[in-house]
């Protein structure tokens, strides 16, 4: 694993998945906090600042995915399976066409060398997709000098147990369809519980491209492969009107569909991981000839 790491490292492609990605977290923040002091000023001037409205205008919730009002936020969630794509499914391609792979199958089984590129490749890719999340969490409550929610925990509970009054339905929408109990603990464990699944499903998707790498010759389709296939399934689900099994809704912590389920993610992940699986076995096979 810490050769392959070094290989990456190596590689201009890591950098540019790495840069964009924190790009993208830097300007959520900055954006997301403008937004929080703007509501926070709105509450206080229309609800004369009603504790339990207050309560529910939360910082946490420019932690990236949670903020319908920013771009940056949601153009994460559209574009990791590329940023994420860029740094690793380009690795066999690379040693096939310089000869390094001939090397390397000197040095140990081909069992193990393709065991150890799919496993660190999954690693990888989940990694990437979860680091600059959590940078995130720790520079929007280091800039709001904010790490205990609590308060708004209490408040969701009260709220979705219908135990509290509010002046109107504006907040209607914070009840959530799936992993409301979590919530009601802490965003911390609500939120971790979707960045794990994301980095779940990140790893899924490269990993992919990374076994169509043994069969397929043109770089620039591999590495654009995840993403298109997150486009296809959104797409598709959204022409079928079966919104809750889009992967883009139902890993957007906010929920911004309706009717979302534990079904079609425990589905979908496994679906993702066999494929992923039988067609990297199906490549390797195809590569047999391969020293």
């Amino acid at each position: 694993m810490y050769v392959e790491l070094l290989k990456r490292i190596k590689n201009k492609n890591f950098y540019i998945s790495i840069l964009c990605l924190f790009f993208i977290v830097v300007s959520s923040v900055i954006t997301g906090l403008k937004h929080y002091h703007e509501n926070i000023d709105l509450v206080q001037r229309i609800y004369s600042n009603n504790e339990n409205v207050l309560a529910l205008v939360s910082a946490h919730k420019e932690w990236i995915g949670l903020s319908s009002q920013n771009f940056f936020s949601s153009l994460y969630y559209f574009l990791f399976p590329l940023l994420i794509s860029i740094a690793l499914t380009d690795s066999i391609y690379l040693e096939k066409h310089s000869g390094n792979i001939s090397y390397q199958l000197t040095r140990m089984s081909r069992k193990a060398y393709y065991r150890k590129k799919f496993l660190f490749t999954y690693m990888s890719s989940f990694l990437l997709f979860i680091i600059p999340l959590i940078f995130g969490i720790i520079l929007v409550n280091f800039l709001v000098d904010q790490w205990d929610y609590s308060f708004y925990s209490n408040m969701y509970k009260h709220l979705i147990n219908g135990e509290v009054e509010l002046p109107d339905n504006s907040f209607e929408g914070e009840k959530k369809d799936i992993f409301s109990s979590l919530l009601a603990i802490s965003p911390y464990l609500y939120i971790l519980i979707y960045y794990v699944m994301g980095g779940l499903f990140a790893g899924g998707y490269v990993c992919i491209a990374l076994a169509s790498s043994l069969m397929i010759k043109n770089k620039y389709f591999v590495i654009l492969l995840p993403q298109i296939i997150y486009m296809v399934s959104w797409a598709l689900f959204t022409i079928l009107g079966k919104l809750s099994w889009d992967p883009f809704n139902f890993l957007d912590p906010k929920q911004p569909v309706e009717g979302l389920s534990y079904s079609p993610i425990v589905i979908a992940f496994v679906l993702q991981v066999l494929i992923a699986f039988g067609l990297y076995v199906y490549g390797v096979k195809k590569n047999d000839d391969v020293l």
